[in-house]
């Protein structure tokens, strides 16, 4: 039996300067908690895997051959609706490690965000950090999304078949991510990142170009991205949410840093997923030799 009792250390009351933070905002639910200080479990991206160059990105990301990840996942098979429970960051977690199990070549099983929020939020419906999600896919994964009744969070309400198979759905590569250099480089060369966003007044008015509006803030919610782009001198990081098709531009958005993330990175770590387990019971690719 999984001991689930360390999730309680991560986790902080729902206020910040005293003042009472809804996990309900805007017609939307969130549940991402600001950890008591910004944790730094994680080898730093820059320090160990590849920094591109802005026109190296802008080659990649301009490659005609080259399919956008929100064209290849695309649709209600993997844009998700997390229901009125604060699980954002199980979602967000669960869903990046799903695409970069695809793109590591694995069969796509969908995630369960309610399985993975069970194991962080230490027994209430109140949230759960960054840190703890980014602990739980390396060390213990996650269930196939087909084990876990929708919108439960509880882990007495985890099924057995879901506690068993979680383990064979790990990632085995994460990297932190500080800056947006780091973020372009990893997202360009196929990694699958998690980051926070603060959920404001402006937070869900897209411009016509798909940006999300300017929202600073501590950071409420938790989001997944999964490509770059850059506009003029800025880098741009597609955001997949657990909202529904109806958020942004069929569950997708486009994210400026100066105006989403600079902010947010302060008090949470981001990390890239860059390698993700095979599944010793699924049919793996083929292991590529040096």
């Amino acid at each position: 039996q999984v001991d689930n009792r360390h999730a309680r250390l991560d986790r902080r009351p729902a206020e910040v300067g005293g003042r009472p933070v809804s996990v309900y905002q805007n017609g939307y639910w969130l549940g991402l908690n600001v950890p008591l200080q910004r944790e730094s479990g994680l080898p730093r991206y820059s320090l160990s895997q590849p920094m591109l160059s802005r026109d190296q990105i802008r080659d990649i990301v301009s490659d005609a051959g080259r399919m956008p990840a929100r064209r290849r996942f695309a649709g209600a098979t993997w844009i998700k609706n997390q229901g009125s429970r604060g699980s954002c960051q199980g979602y967000a977690s669960a869903k990046a490690l799903e695409r970069a199990r695809v793109l590591a070549g694995h069969a796509h099983v969908p995630l369960s965000g309610e399985y993975l929020y069970a194991r962080c939020n230490g027994g209430q419906d109140m949230g759960s950090t960054l840190a703890a999600g980014m602990r739980e896919i390396q060390g213990h994964g996650v269930a196939p999304e087909s084990m876990v009744k929708w919108q439960t969070y509880l882990w007495n309400q985890m099924p057995a078949d879901a506690r068993s198979a979680a383990p064979r759905f790990r990632a085995d590569e994460c990297y932190a991510v500080d800056t947006p250099d780091e973020l372009a480089s990893g997202l360009a060369l196929g990694f699958v990142g998690v980051v926070a966003v603060h959920v404001g007044g402006s937070y869900s008015r897209l411009d016509s170009a798909g940006v999300r509006g300017a929202s600073s803030g501590v950071g409420n919610h938790a989001v997944g991205v999964c490509d770059v782009r850059i506009v003029g001198e800025s880098y741009q990081f597609d955001e997949f949410g657990s909202w529904g098709l109806g958020n942004g531009q069929g569950g997708y958005a486009w994210l400026d840093w100066g105006r989403t993330l600079q902010s947010t990175v302060r008090n949470h770590e981001f990390y890239l997923i860059r390698v993700a387990k095979a599944d010793p019971q699924g049919d793996n690719p083929p292991e590529v030799k040096a």
